[in-house]
Parts: structure tokens; sequence; C-alpha cells
């Protein structure tokens, strides 16, 4: 694949629900061509037509793949081992990179399963967590990394509580897994990203009995332990029917460390607090919109990546120790204890690995459009 022309490569779709139509608007948002779209179903081929006319629209995903048009695939299909395993297969044959919808996989196993197959065909992929390209999210790793501003972190906090039913005809929130693999998952990978992997987990999930379309975890509450003595602190529940919701794009993220304390919320801004001045606070604006500015802004990254030889930011190698710490995260809730992530990972764990940031394409050039731009510039 030449990815050597200045020009963007143009992307086929597969799997063309609902979140395929926020893909396409922060395609568009960034001037990122869609050439082809397959989905399984009728319906969803239908709206896809009538959304990208000038694209191509398959009913085998054979057809979509065998397209010399189609440069790079974006696969959104269900995350489940029986849906995703045979499509990436068939992508890994074809030879042509991948950007997943996040989660990677429903269990740590078929992750591993499904980054074996990408590295054995040779094939880049990336999984598209997008929260760290909403406004500020590429901003904490240059603040906390490179500019170190409050110094080497030693406390972190997440807080996500909202109130999320789930109708019992509807399929979200019916597998055995549901809120930390398919939302507090945002929430760890930019945590992995600033800090890398924990060395171990210690978490507690439940339901709430009167959300019946919940089948098992309405919440999840976890604790990180990081080599360095880092702990940070993970509150995040659908089940929240109080007076004071922290719900998505104002939900509290903040990181404290002996200079001062950075505050986050992805819609909100950052504001640093330097402990030398408690009355003078740096104020960092981060314009735009998560959805669907960061889903447009992740593809731009990969193709990057792409045309350097580089691998991305959030690559499907770079996520297993996300998907390790969600799988601790469960296996730990019903044990009772805390579960290491080198149980979970084996011979892939690197106790050194230190932060995705410095395993990715992190020099790469933002490309123009509402959002986050970099405080050194």
């Amino acid at each position: 694949m030449d990815t050597s022309a200045d020009q963007p490569l143009k992307i086929g779709m597969v799997g063309l629900g609902r979140i395929a139509a926020v893909h396409q608007e922060g395609y568009r948002m960034f001037g990122l061509p869609v050439a082809a779209g397959y989905d399984p179903q009728p319906a969803a081929r239908e709206r896809f037509a009538v959304a990208q006319p000038g694209a191509r629209v398959y009913d085998t995903l054979a057809g979509l793949l065998g397209d010399p048009e189609v440069m790079v695939v974006d696969l959104a299909t269900p995350h489940h081992r029986t849906a995703r395993i045979p499509v990436l297969e068939q992508v890994a044959t074809a030879g042509k990179p991948v950007f997943m919808q996040k989660p990677l996989a429903m269990t740590y196993e078929d992750a591993a399963e499904s980054a074996g197959l990408l590295e054995q065909a040779g094939v880049p992929g990336m999984v598209n967590q997008n929260l760290c390209f909403a406004p500020g999210g590429l901003a904490l790793p240059v603040l906390l990394l490179e500019r170190k501003v409050v110094g080497e972190p030693f406390v972190a906090h997440v807080e996500l509580r909202l109130r999320f039913d789930c109708p019992p005809d509807n399929w979200f929130g019916k597998d055995e897994r549901w809120w930390t693999i398919g939302h507090t998952v945002h929430h760890l990978s930019v945590l992995h990203m600033v800090f890398g992997p924990p060395e171990r987990v210690y978490a507690v999930a439940g339901l709430d009995p009167k959300q019946p379309g919940v089948s098992y975890d309405g919440y999840g509450h976890l604790v990180l332990s990081y080599p360095s003595g880092l702990h940070v602190t993970v509150i995040s529940t659908g089940t929240y029917y109080g007076a004071h919701p922290k719900p998505y794009n104002t939900e509290e993220i903040w990181v404290q460390g002996p200079a001062g304390i950075i505050d986050w919320q992805p819609e909100g801004g950052i504001t640093i607090t330097l402990r030398e001045d408690w009355d003078r606070r740096e104020f960092v604006a981060t314009p735009g919109h998560w959805f669907p500015d960061a889903f447009g802004l992740a593809m731009a990254h990969f193709q990057q990546a792409l045309r350097a030889g580089a691998e991305s930011l959030c690559s499907v190698r770079d996520n297993l120790y996300v998907m390790a710490v969600i799988e601790a995260a469960y296996r730990s809730s019903q044990r009772k204890q805390a579960v290491t992530l080198a149980e979970i990972m084996g011979d892939r764990y690197d106790a050194g690995y230190g932060p995705g940031w410095w395993h990715g394409y992190h020099k790469w050039t933002r490309p123009g459009a509402s959002g986050w731009s970099n405080p050194d510039a």
C-alpha cells in the first residue's frame, strides 16, 4: 500500500450502524473521504447510500475489501468474538490497515487473539479510543509528561456518574460485561496514555435491581495501583439518580503531583493549580466537542502514523494493556481481591512499559479544525 502521497487515505466502513453516522460526521470535519461501506443489513446499507452518495455500497465484506480505492478499514462491527474475529481475519488477509471501534474485544483473551492476527499478517491496527482525542485529551500527556507541570503524580481521580437506563427490549446492557468494558474503557484508555499500565487492580461492580435492562454491571469502581506508588480511583456508574450528576463531557478527572493539580473536563477545559500560588490558576481552553470531533481526529492521526511508518497512539498492541485492566477489574470484583496485570497478560506484560504516549506517534501534526491546540505552540 502506497501511503506516501499527501492525499488522505480513502476509508472503507465495515459496520454501518448508529455509531457509523458519528464516524462519517467526524471524517467530513477533517476532509477524510469515505470510499465504500459494507453491512449485512439492507436497511443499514440504504442509510449509508443516502448519507454518502459518492461512495460504493457492498453487500459482502469481500467486495469491500477487494475495492482498490479502500486504503484503510473502519471496523465498527459488534465486539463479540463470533462477530468480530471472522471479520478481522478477512481484513488481515486483505492486508489493509484497520481502525477498530472500542472496546477491542469483550475479553482479554479475545483481544490478544485479535492482536495476534494483525501481528502475524503485519497489518497495522488502531483502537478508536476517542476520549484520548476529545477536547483536551491530547493536552494531558503534553502537560503531564512533557511539561511535567505538577511533577511526578502520586494520586489521581476519575468520576463519571449518570443515569443510563437500558430498555429491556434494547441490546444495550444485556451482555455479562457492560459498564466497565463499554463505558469506563474511555477513561481507562486516557489513564493508560498518561500513566501506563498499573501493577494491580481492585474493583467492585454490580447493578441496580430497578434497571431491568442491565444484566450484570451497571457500575464499576476501581482502584489502580502503579509501580511508581501512584494510586488512581475510578468512580464510574450508570445507576446514579441523584441531584448532582457528572455525565459525559462534564466528568471529573484530576491529577495531583507535588507541584500542583490538573483538573480536566472533556468539554470544560483544563485548569492548572500550582502549589506555590493556589490563588493563581492557569486555564487551558479546549474548544470543540467529543462527538464527532474526536472520531475524525483519531482517524486523521492513524493515517498520519501510517504514512510515517510509525505505530499509532492507541494501537492494538498498546490497547492490550487497557483490556488487561478491564479483565483484571472483572476478575477482582468476582474474587473480592486485587488482581495483577501480570496474571492477565503473562509474557506480554512489561512492568516497565510506561505511558502509552511514549509508545505511539506523539509528534504528529494535528490537522486544522475546531479543538485543542498545543499549549506550547
